[in-house]
């Protein structure tokens, strides 16, 4: 009779359970996190030959124009968000990578559920993250194909080439509890965050590495 009173008690207890609300995840707090490229972006970043092949990035810095857009669940208030050119960006951890971060005012002061910014950024080259090949490798890469096509080496150094490169972004959205947020009383304890990736297409101009003659 009392293992009976015991497994009644046992089932009982998994029913109230069950009938309980969840607590929320990290997910649960945000609906939409976006980076995207926001416009035209049709200035070149060059990179530099000589008669042995591509040798370095002449561009020193470029400037990106990016989208960061982050949308809270209801009674969630969207309070800082960092966006930067590595893998695993998260807003209360530093990187050495491009990085720039956006609290208070930027967002809305923790009033706002869905917060929109659109930025231009001077952003040097030597701190950006690539997807694939950087716009250095992508002109050995295409001097490669040329030759494997019969192109001799000399004619191909000889020219310019245009070709694509990618920089690679990510957003980090950090939302609260509406109190904690228009209090301004959040921190890594009491938000959740949610991240999303993006690349940048960007043109790469691989200037000549031997001169012509006439030239």
């Amino acid at each position: 009779m009392r293992n009976l009173f015991a497994f009644r008690a046992a089932i009982a207890a998994i029913c109230i359970t069950a009938a309980l609300p969840q607590a929320a995840t990290a997910k649960d707090w945000i609906e939409k996190v976006q980076i995207a490229k926001d416009g035209i972006d049709i200035v070149p970043i060059e990179v530099s030959a000589n008669a042995a092949g591509y040798t370095a990035v002449k561009t020193g810095s470029h400037k990106f124009g990016l989208r960061l857009y982050a949308r809270a669940t209801n009674g969630e208030r969207i309070v800082a968000m960092k966006a930067g050119s590595y893998k695993d960006v998260l807003y209360f951890e530093y990187a050495t990578q491009w990085n720039e971060g956006f609290s208070n005012r930027d967002v809305g002061a923790g009033s706002k559920r869905t917060v929109d910014l659109h930025i231009d950024r001077v952003i040097p080259l030597k701190k950006l993250t690539w997807q694939g090949s950087d716009p250095r490798a992508r002109c050995a890469l295409n001097l490669e194909s040329l030759i494997a096509k019969g192109m001799s080496k000399t004619a191909a150094l000889a020219k310019i080439h245009t070709v694509k490169a990618y920089a690679y972004f990510e957003l980090d959205a950090v939302a609260a509890r509406k109190n904690k947020a228009e209090n301004g009383k959040w921190s890594l304890k009491n938000t959740t965050s949610q991240r999303d990736a993006a690349t940048y297409e960007v043109l790469v101009k691989c200037l000549p590495g031997i001169k012509r003659k006439g030239s």
